[in-house]
């Protein structure tokens, strides 16, 4: 125990040849004194102000929040992300229970590479997309898309959230165009959220989307379990994974995981939190 005090990350084959025990027997002793194998949470890395931005978005939040503790459920957020047929596979959530070895494997084309991006937004319950492009993403594709696509997905959305809405998006180079923002503050005066908006969004915050902690790594679990043949199969699987997603889920993204998120955000004075989270 005194050898793991002072090497926490070893492992337990070399605690059993440091110290000259039985691999069996080292597992025993830690098992015995409740110690447990913990994993390293990957955290985004966060630039000098960072912190203080978060701050500052979260003092906004609350105000809002005091003001009326369910403005939160208006918050449409939105991303975007790139689905590819190579996508990494979790393993961690794919098993092969046998009694031998299966010697399962996966086929992946390391040398064609082919994908498509993808649109989608969250707003209370509601999954909007997803919304399909191709080409890299530009102030003028983003503005043709404010014009002319969202209007039609939000038609699920009720008059009611639509009237009182936020529109939210991240740090991307192109939703800070001079066209993007001038849309936006005519369409969502007061009420967009941004890098550059009228409501700064903290850049480097991952970690308090609902698109980036949980609905991309969900979908591409999902859509990635069994692998693409072709452009056509990979959008239909996303179809499908988005359509598959409960109400239940979306919401609880959106608004359980959120607050905790941001609570815990606060604690931590708008340095990385994930690592806490349980």
């Amino acid at each position: 125990m005194a050898y793991i005090r002072a090497y926490p990350r070893s492992s337990i084959r070399h605690v059993s040849r440091e110290i000259g025990v039985s691999v069996g027997a080292v597992h025993k002793i830690l098992k015995k004194n409740k110690m447990h194998a913990y994993k390293p949470e990957f955290v985004q890395h966060l630039r000098i102000g960072d912190s203080e931005r978060r701050l500052q978005f979260l003092s906004w939040f609350s105000v809002q929040f005091e003001i009326d503790n369910l403005f939160y459920k208006n918050i449409l957020w939105t991303d975007e992300s790139k689905f590819t047929n190579n996508g990494v596979m979790n393993k961690q959530n794919n098993r092969f229970w046998d009694d031998t070895n299966p010697h399962w494997s996966r086929e992946t084309n390391f040398q064609t590479v082919w994908g498509i991006n993808v649109w989608c937004g969250l707003i209370g319950g509601i999954l909007l997309g997803p919304y399909f492009y191709d080409g890299t993403l530009s102030g003028r594709r983003i503005l043709d898309f404010l014009v002319n696509q969202l209007p039609l997905l939000l038609e699920d959305v009720s008059l009611a959230t639509r009237e009182n809405m936020y529109f939210q998006l991240d740090g991307a180079p192109a939703h800070n165009a001079i066209i993007v923002k001038n849309y936006l503050n005519e369409i969502f005066p007061n009420r967009w959220i941004g890098t550059n908006g009228v409501i700064p969004w903290p850049a480097r915050s991952p970690d308090s989307t609902p698109l980036d902690f949980f609905l991309w790594g969900h979908l591409k679990n999902v859509v990635y379990a069994d692998p693409p043949i072709n452009l056509q199969d990979l959008k239909n699987k996303i179809r499908l994974a988005c359509s598959n997603l409960r109400r239940e889920q979306i919401n609880a993204a959106t608004s359980t995981e959120l607050l905790k998120r941001l609570e815990s955000c606060l604690e931590h004075q708008g340095g990385n939190f994930e690592q806490f989270i349980r």
